[in-house]
């Protein structure tokens, strides 16, 4: 019986989780804003754009900080914490009457908000669920673009009726919600695992000796490896992200109504790739699922660099949103796999830290090397160069599958031996 109350509890551990993912999504959102965010601070559209930028790099940060605490003290305490700082950040947001105090109150505190929640809602969540990581790591992303979508909406409800004002109703809502899942939280007791339940190939049980620390994790070429092909699947899809209804506005000759059509095609892509990909790592391996995302990534940018009819233009986008989607569900299973679940917390948030160069690094690809004499072909550079990029990190998938092939014999023989 006490085996079938602590199975039953992670069901509600999961559910507080789904509801941080969902809350953590709305950094979207701050563009909806953006022109009551000008008069308000007297700041240009860049200047304001900036705080999106300050409010990822400080998630991520925030994130490597997180890790370590909810390994120390457990995840409820920093939910709510988190929850406070992140409702606070939006709160504040809505009397931001400069651009500082706008970087502060969304980028600094927002951001740093954002951090907390994620990184323990995930981490927390997969050691509930060792058997099946990638499928439940993938329903948990799920909530982030559901969130993504439903926020969007509700954003520009409350910037039409409210203006700035409306940061500090989404705040409150973010507040109540952060607090509700960080109450249905609870940390997994040592040694528990669910009954009948055996390590596979594919995962770690927590009690094995590949345990690394971050130190021993950062002195890797394992980690390295993986932060770079982490950063490089995910530059396309962030590119992507920030210039979508620019591209589509220059590429197809639509206006940002119907263009706004495309970001939804993106976004549905994107939750059918979070699923799908989820299932994936579970029945094939993190490994060989990360080379067929790149491989779709690939194919993806090819076709939408030629792409000028409307179905083809989302066939390919499809493609490349679904593929997108995918990159975060890989990532926190195959790092628990390869260094271990004790300190997974601030492993994950270290490794987490290559979406933050990516955060950087896509956007300014299709930034600087738009080409607006092109017209219709305005895209086509960027498009091919990032690419180029996802062929280097299908190239180093080779060489990583090589070095978890390797990793797994290893850790096959230690079992026979113990």
């Amino acid at each position: 019986m006490h085996q079938d109350i602590r199975v039953a509890n992670r069901n509600y551990v999961f559910i507080g989780a789904f509801i941080a993912v969902w809350v953590v999504s709305a950094a979207n959102v701050f563009t909806v804003f953006d022109k009551p965010l000008q008069e308000a601070t007297g700041g240009s559209a860049a200047e304001v754009a900036l705080a999106l930028t300050i409010y990822q790099t400080v998630m991520a940060l925030c994130g490597i900080l997180s890790g370590r605490i909810v390994d120390q003290a457990g995840p409820r305490k920093l939910a709510f914490v988190g929850g406070a700082i992140f409702g606070l950040g939006w709160i504040l947001t809505g009397f931001a009457s400069s651009i500082p105090v706008l970087y502060f109150t969304y980028g600094v505190l927002a951001g740093a908000g954002n951090g907390l929640l994620y990184n323990p809602a995930i981490n927390t969540a997969l050691k509930w669920f060792p058997e099946k990581r990638g499928t439940m790591n993938g329903v948990l992303l799920c909530a982030a673009s559901i969130g993504a979508m439903m926020l969007s909406k509700i954003g520009a409800v409350l910037n039409n009726s409210f203006g700035q004002k409306g940061f500090i109703y989404i705040g409150i809502g973010f507040l109540i919600l952060s607090w509700t899942a960080g109450a249905l939280m609870r940390p997994i007791p040592d040694g528990w695992q669910p009954k009948d339940w055996k390590a596979s190939s594919t995962t770690v049980s927590s009690n094995n000796e590949n345990n690394y620390g971050p130190k021993q994790m950062v002195s890797t070429t394992t980690f390295w490896l993986m932060l770079v092909i982490f950063a490089i699947a995910a530059t396309s899809g962030l590119m992507l992200i920030g210039k979508l209804s620019a591209i589509v506005q220059t590429q197809l000759g639509f206006d940002a109504v119907t263009a706004a059509n495309f970001v939804m095609i993106n976004t549905a892509a994107n939750l059918v790739g979070r699923l799908t990909t989820g299932k994936l790592c579970d029945k094939i391996g993190e490994v060989p699922t990360l080379a067929g995302i790149l491989v779709l990534t690939i194919t993806g940018l090819l076709g939408l660099s030629i792409a000028t009819n409307p179905v083809v233009f989302a066939i390919f986008l499809c493609l490349l949103g679904a593929s997108f989607g995918g990159v975060l569900v890989v990532f926190p299973p195959l790092t628990s796999r390869q260094f271990g679940m004790k300190n997974f917390g601030i492993n994950y948030g270290i490794m987490f830290f290559a979406y933050a160069i990516a955060s950087l690094v896509g956007p300014q690809i299709a930034s600087n090397l738009v080409d607006t004499a092109a017209g219709v072909h305005a895209y086509q550079t960027a498009f091919y160069v990032a690419s180029a990029v996802a062929v280097v990190g299908l190239a180093l998938i080779a060489l990583l599958h090589r070095v978890d092939t390797a990793n797994r014999k290893k850790l096959a023989e230690a079992k026979k031996v113990n």
